[in-house]
């Protein structure tokens, strides 16, 4: 039985919104997309189901969530961090969520918008609800166990990840032998892969690491990776992917750790205790 309320998506760029709107559907939901025009989200077969909106235009966003009886948000979907530094045209509503923001980081900004839809008695919900068979079990999902100095640099990794993405600047650094190659900031994932590549690419032993916060709020921005991230690493001479237990998203699960088999790169979830035990059996994907 699906909960009480319409549900919204607030939906940015990729895959993650179709998934939530598959699920909610699934679930008896009857849910409606508020599709971002900056962030390029396309709604597919669920055009029926969609209102266009402007990122910038908060205070039509917010008559049109009382407009449609919406009770619960989910917000999904990649959101370009360079828009801050674009001239758009924020409307009034949008500028004093700004203003009230410490800063202009990820973070600050998505909680005063969820701050925003809550004094409406507008309730935005974990994004894990929807997405939990995104969500993979600690262990090493591709062939090839590590050695001893990929294993430390894969806790020296995690552990440099997790500060930064609690500095609220990224959530991923490059990392080779027990050196950080690069780190996130606005210019995304794929940059940063590309940038720790370049430096470490005749080695061909990078290893990227992806982590949320120590303390991450579920309601948005959690680490999130694909195929794409595989094409990137890929491309640019990075070997290993890390990303942490039960708080990383992965877009369609088999096909990734299919990729990552066939062209020979490495994949693993890490838990609590590191990388204890990522040398034991080749981890397999939960039947759903």
């Amino acid at each position: 039985m699906a909960p009480k309320g319409r549900l919204a998506i607030i939906a940015g760029g990729g895959e993650l919104p179709h998934i939530g709107m598959s699920e909610a559907l699934a679930a008896g939901e009857d849910p409606l997309f508020l599709g971002l025009i900056e962030s390029d989200f396309s709604p597919r077969e669920h055009s029926a189901r969609t209102i266009p909106v402007h990122i910038t235009q908060v205070g039509k966003i917010l008559k049109t969530i009382q407009k449609e009886k919406i009770t619960r948000i989910l917000m999904l979907g990649k959101v370009r961090k360079d828009l801050l530094f674009q001239k758009l045209k924020f409307d009034l509503k949008a500028l004093a969520i700004l203003a009230r923001t410490i800063n202009r980081n990820d973070y600050p900004i998505f909680l005063a918008i969820a701050d925003e839809f809550e004094a409406m008695g507008v309730k935005v919900i974990s994004q894990k609800i929807y997405l939990q068979s995104l969500l993979l079990p600690e262990g090493r999902y591709t062939p090839k166990k590590f050695s001893n100095q990929e294993l430390k640099d894969i806790d020296f990794g995690m552990f440099y990840a997790e500060k930064m993405a609690d500095l609220d600047i990224g959530q991923m650094v490059v990392v080779c032998d027990e050196s950080v190659i690069a780190v996130e900031a606005v210019e995304g994932t794929d940059e940063t892969i590309k940038r720790g590549g370049a430096y470490t690419k005749k080695k061909g032993d990078a290893i990227v690491c992806k982590s949320p916060k120590a303390k991450q709020d579920n309601r948005f921005d959690l680490p999130t990776i694909g195929i794409h991230t595989f094409q990137v690493m890929l491309e640019s001479g990075c070997k290993t992917l890390c990303i942490r237990e039960g708080e990383t998203l992965v877009v369609d699960p088999k096909s990734v750790i299919e990729f990552a088999t066939k062209h020979k790169l490495n994949f693993c979830v890490v838990g609590k205790s590191g990388s204890k035990g990522l040398n034991g059996n080749q981890k397999k994907i939960p039947s759903t």
